[in-house]
């Protein structure tokens, strides 16, 4: 196995030079087109895009690293190190001109969670692990800020129509319009945890570092926990996340329950 030449210094001055470009199209007049999947896409994940695969590219591909990126795809190959670009995460909030989109970058090593850097370049708030996989939030240690219970004022974050697929018995939810932000915000301890559906690699890979090292667990609804190397060679998870601390994941799974007329198809 060889030593990995992961540098976060160099990473986190990718991801926040990435951040500048996408801000030069933020609260402009962009124009949307819709995937497959009927997700937006704009010129702005095309430049972000672009700017990372360049950027690791030239760094790594002669040790062998592999990309798979939201827009362009890629191929893991069974690469040792394999990174995940998510270049703008929530980009329906972005073309609204809201502020919480971010941009992921995850790096796997033999198909686990290894490296993972998040940036939210408007309120310019970086979440990463450092070399030796300490996690951190604006150079701010992140252990210790996972929520182990909640009160009258906590929250799950979940995406805004999960309403129409899943009911959940807890009764504050919030929906901020990004999967990966939402995780940062379990992993310093603003959301109690995170409800997700609809997940592709790119959506965990990065933010999977960041909360394993907060001490955070993600699980699907039949208590099975999250495994990454299903996720890499699947392309997506197979199911909805529950993303928290261990005991509060155990305590709220049976209180989501799918609606029978709408099934998530994920």
């Amino acid at each position: 196995m060889s030593a990995s030449p992961f540098d976060i210094r160099q990473v986190q001055a990718w991801a926040r030079e990435a951040g500048e470009i996408a801000l030069r199209y933020y609260q402009t007049q962009l124009v949307r087109q819709h995937k497959d999947d009927d997700s937006p896409v704009t010129e702005a994940d095309h430049a972000v895009e672009k700017f990372l695969i360049d950027k690791i590219e030239q760094t790594y591909a002669a040790q062998g690293h592999t990309i798979i990126a939201e827009e362009s795809g890629g191929s893991w190959q069974e690469s040792e190190f394999v990174w995940a670009v998510d270049p703008i995460d929530g980009t329906r909030v972005f073309a609204d001109g809201l502020p919480l989109w971010c941009i992921s970058l995850g790096l796997l090593r033999n198909g686990e969670t290894y490296r993972g850097v998040v940036y939210l370049p408007v309120l310019n708030e970086i979440y990463y692990t450092n070399d030796e996989g300490v996690v951190f939030w604006n150079n701010r240690p992140l252990q210790g800020m996972l929520r182990a219970d909640w009160d009258k004022d906590s929250f799950i974050a979940v995406p805004s129509e999960i309403h129409n697929f899943y009911q959940i018995d807890f009764w504050r939810l919030r929906a901020f319009g990004s999967a990966v932000a939402h995780q940062m915000y379990v992993a310093r301890g603003v959301a109690l945890a995170a409800f997700q559906h609809k997940l592709s690699l790119w959506d965990v890979a990065g933010a999977s570092a960041i909360l394993t090292g907060a001490g955070a667990a993600a699980m699907y609804l039949d208590g099975t926990h999250l495994s990454m190397m299903e996720v890499l060679v699947r392309g997506k998870c197979k199911g909805p996340l529950l993303i928290g601390h261990p005991e509060v994941i155990e305590k709220l799974l049976p209180k989501i329950k799918a609606r029978p007329a709408l099934v998530d198809p994920a």
